[in-house]
């Protein structure tokens, strides 16, 4: 029954936990694009924050599992690049882009934005066609989103930075993930990133 099923719906011989996992962050990025376009930024973080944690989670269950595929990593790859390297630009322009602020202002935060996306799509690029077991060369994609989306978040709910700050932001996490910068994969760095995630959401959710 299942190799019947299998050769009508090939694709699906790929379903495993891990790959289940990375289409949950895809399902969870497009929840954070539905709120984002209903101006509700907080639920937007919330599910751009855990679109980023299941991207963690989703690598570290492969290993686990012994199930890392090259299918899986392709799907990783398109999965990231629209959580992470996608709707954090939709979600500043919604958030800090306005029709009533100065010209010049508009124009870097979306160039900073457009920045972020390019170094994003690079980088992702880059990680599948170089062959890294114990390391990740330049600072992971999800790490960077959630870092966008904390900055972002505490600008538009404490306003106690200047507009250009958000700028500053794309434009710095841009050049670390395409930098030379070596990254154990999941160790401590990543175990922080995870625990700061996961405090961010429960922030989010009761602030």
């Amino acid at each position: 029954m299942r190799k019947k099923f299998v050769r009508m719906f090939p694709a699906l011989k790929h379903l495993n936990i891990p790959n289940a996992l990375t289409t949950l962050g895809m399902i969870a990025g497009l929840f954070a694009c539905l709120f984002i376009a209903r101006h509700d930024f907080r639920m937007a973080a919330i599910f751009l924050s855990l679109a980023g944690l299941l991207d963690f989670v989703d690598g570290f269950v492969a290993t686990k599992l012994k199930q890392q595929t090259e299918f899986g990593q392709y799907v990783d790859t398109l999965v990231d690049f629209f959580t992470c390297g996608i709707l954090p630009g939709f979600l500043v322009i919604n958030m800090v882009v306005s029709p009533y602020a100065p010209m010049y202002q508009n124009v870097i935060i979306f160039a900073a934005m457009l920045f972020y996306a390019s170094c994003a799509l690079w980088r992702l690029a880059y990680y599948n066609i170089v062959e890294a077991d114990k390391y990740f060369v330049g600072l992971p994609v999800p790490g960077s989103m959630m870092m966008v989306t904390m900055g972002l978040w505490a600008f538009l709910t404490f306003n106690v930075v200047p507009i250009y700050v958000p700028a500053i932001i794309f434009f710095v996490i841009g050049v670390m993930m395409v930098s030379g910068i070596m990254l154990p994969k999941y160790g401590l760095w990543q175990k922080i990133m995870s625990l700061a995630g996961l405090l961010f959401l429960i922030l989010v959710w009761v602030v």
